[in-house]
């Protein structure tokens, strides 16, 4: 049985900013990812959020720029996600953020482009997932081959899993990845949307494990297969001792896996998903 020490993580899902009540600091994830020994997180930048009273509500322009300048100081650790605001913003006007690249020195193994996916959360945000002006960020996403990320929450109907389909039917060469499963019960919406999205061929949907119960993802893992599921947990939203709170979830995985599906699950899909690895060309 493999052991965790020998797989490569990577976390498709953390963040930096501020959110009143949380410790979401730069300081405090790169130190967390080494006590978690995570190799690399994919980040964006909740001061993009518009939630009054606890965050800043910055512009695309403004969240996604300081999500460029952590991913230049620390090009070995970190990737950035585009914080996308359909609501206020223009997918025209992030456009310019994927051209950005680091040097191949800097890029230390890993893809040179700074940011790797789009982030959108609708309830942060205030939009439904599958509003018409969320198209023009799946259509960036296409023309640059990258996948998009949505936050699934199943208690609230504008980020709900049948929203993020119907968004993601419009755009099936995008890959999707519903963000905490809908944080729902044993068999959530969210993993019958990814199951029938596989059977019907009609989107490209994928699961990610953030502050989802054990036997939540387990149960995704024998409903889609070990393919559509990528570890991440919204770092830091535990703060310090972050990764301790996801040991559970990691034994179980080590426990359950062969060792090609455990490092498929905490590395590899990340890596081909949103095309990490150093020899990328385009």
């Amino acid at each position: 049985m493999p052991t965790l020490s020998d797989v490569e993580t990577i976390d498709c899902h953390a963040h930096v900013g501020s959110f009143e009540g949380y410790d979401l600091s730069e300081g405090t994830l790169l130190a967390e990812l080494d006590q978690g020994g995570v190799a690399l997180a994919l980040v964006s930048n909740i001061d993009g959020a518009a939630v009054p009273g606890k965050t800043r509500g910055l512009t695309e322009e403004e969240a996604n720029r300081r999500t460029l300048e952590f991913v230049r100081r620390h090009p070995s650790r970190i990737r950035g996600l585009l914080w996308g605001r359909p609501e206020s913003g223009s997918a025209c006007r992030l456009e310019p953020f994927l051209d950005e690249r680091l040097s191949p020195d800097a890029a230390n193994g890993w893809t040179d482009r700074v940011f790797v996916g789009i982030k959108l959360h609708p309830e942060m945000n205030g939009f439904e997932a599958d509003d018409p002006r969320v198209d023009p960020y799946l259509e960036l996403a296409g023309r640059h081959g990258i996948p998009v990320v949505v936050h699934c929450d199943g208690s609230r109907d504008e980020a709900s899993a049948s929203r993020i389909r119907a968004l993601a039917r419009r755009h099936p060469q995008v890959p999707v990845v519903l963000y905490h499963m809908g944080f729902g019960g044993p068999y959530t919406p969210a993993i019958e949307a990814v199951a029938s999205a596989c059977r019907e061929g009609d989107a490209e949907l994928y699961l990610d494990t953030a502050q989802t119960p054990v036997e939540v993802v387990l149960e995704a893992l024998r409903a889609v297969g070990t393919h559509r599921v990528l570890f991440g947990t919204d770092a830091t939203y535990f703060g310090v001792g972050h990764y301790q709170r996801y040991s559970a979830l990691r034994a179980a995985l080590a426990g359950t896996l062969s060792g090609a599906d455990l490092t498929r699950v905490m590395a590899d899909n990340a890596r081909d998903l949103f095309r990490l690895s150093g020899d990328e060309t385009t």
